[in-house]
């Protein structure tokens, strides 16, 4: 019943958020004739599925989302809400820079973006003061027990999982999708333990990132860009962090892997395929062969809308990862306690990965040279 009543007066602040971040981002639209030459995303790229030059400052309009949510939080009966929050969105400065400025002059190197997002999960664990300080593993626990180890590691953690939203970002709606996806899965696990203010954070978040999904899918008139990938797989981190430590016992460390498992799954194997012997390929090097990609060219492209407009086989391509990405966090939702069950179902989701994968392989998919 608190549940109830706390999202009853927070709701407002969501609306707030969803609102602006939409109409920033048709503003971003409706005036790109005049900043196009700094923020347009080009047409020509390994990684590029879209025909028009689209805006790919998608992150200005999040920010602005969140900042109008802030301000509209009632700061008295959900103090807890409105502090966190602008911890969070303080500590996410870092990788918002950092992905704004390759949004704007495409010349910031993979590895000064993953220290700022690395920076951005190292800031956030100090201001908030949750950080990861056991993942049920001997030895492992005692190291993480000291803190100056836990805030490390928890940096580490954020960062690659920025980074992982970063990667998926590559068609309409995919990567705002699944962020929408895991934000909700936290707030199902929040509302189950009864913690309010990551309840409310998270829907907070799937309002913002909505407002903006609203532009960007089906047609692509906006896309989230670097500040607005790292920034949301960076959010999303660091709720997961906070749900944590704020109920221990009631929610393991591994069932929030389970929450961003399709992004960690895409990233870990991109990094296996790139950096494989046969393939020779720098594993921050980009390419069109993650499993989005092949979907798009070979079942959606060739099979199912062969004559379709571009935008429409872009968008049709989504839904395709939105339900994989579900799979690994029903076991979260069902069992966000049970580590045995947690790692049943990353077994299970790195088996459907792997067999997906394989079969669009098997299609006779090309594996296009990447391109740094």
């Amino acid at each position: 019943m608190q549940n109830l009543e706390t999202i009853q007066v927070f709701w407002p602040a969501a609306v707030t958020g969803l609102v602006c971040s939409f109409l920033a981002c048709v503003l971003i639209v409706a005036t790109k004739r005049w900043h196009g030459a700094f923020s347009m995303d080009s047409t020509c790229g390994v990684q590029k599925f879209h025909t028009i030059p689209t805006p790919r400052i998608g992150g200005v309009a999040l920010l602005v989302g969140f900042l109008a949510a802030w301000f509209a939080l009632p700061h008295g009966f959900t103090s807890g809400t409105a502090t966190l929050l602008g911890l969070i969105l303080l500590g996410a400065v870092p990788a918002f820079i950092a992905g704004l400025l390759e949004d704007f002059t495409k010349t910031v190197s993979v590895k000064a973006r993953l220290l700022a997002t690395a920076a951005s999960g190292l800031f956030s664990a100090i201001i908030t003061g949750y950080w990861v300080s056991g993942v049920n593993v001997p030895g492992v626990d005692w190291l993480l027990a000291f803190a100056p180890i836990g805030i490390l590691f928890t940096a580490f953690a954020v960062a690659g999982i920025a980074n992982s939203v970063n990667i998926i970002d590559g068609f309409n709606g995919l990567a705002s999708g699944v962020v929408i996806l895991m934000l909700l899965t936290l707030g199902a696990i929040a509302y189950r333990v009864d913690d309010t203010v990551v309840l409310n954070l998270a829907l907070l978040g799937s309002a913002v990132v909505f407002g903006f999904m609203a532009v960007n899918y089906p047609k692509g008139h906006i896309f989230l860009g670097d500040a607005g990938a790292y920034s949301l797989g960076y959010y999303v981190a660091v709720l997961a962090v906070a749900l944590v430590v704020r109920n221990p016992g009631d929610v393991s460390p591994w069932a929030m892997l389970l929450v961003c498992g399709y992004p960690f799954i895409e990233t870990l194997f991109s990094i296996y395929r790139r950096a494989s012997r046969k393939r020779r390929h720098n594993p921050g090097c980009p390419d069109a062969s993650h499993l989005h990609s092949l979907i798009y060219r070979r079942v959606v492209s060739r099979k199912l809308m062969p004559g379709a407009p571009a935008w429409k086989r872009n968008a049709y391509t989504s839904p395709f990862l939105w339900v994989y990405s579900f799979i690994p966090m029903l076991g979260a939702i069902f069992w966000p306690e049970s580590l045995g069950m947690v790692v049943a179902w990353l077994v299970i989701s790195f088996f459907v990965y792997q067999r997906a994968y394989r079969r669009m392989v098997r299609l006779g998919v090309f594996f296009r040279k990447p391109t740094c």
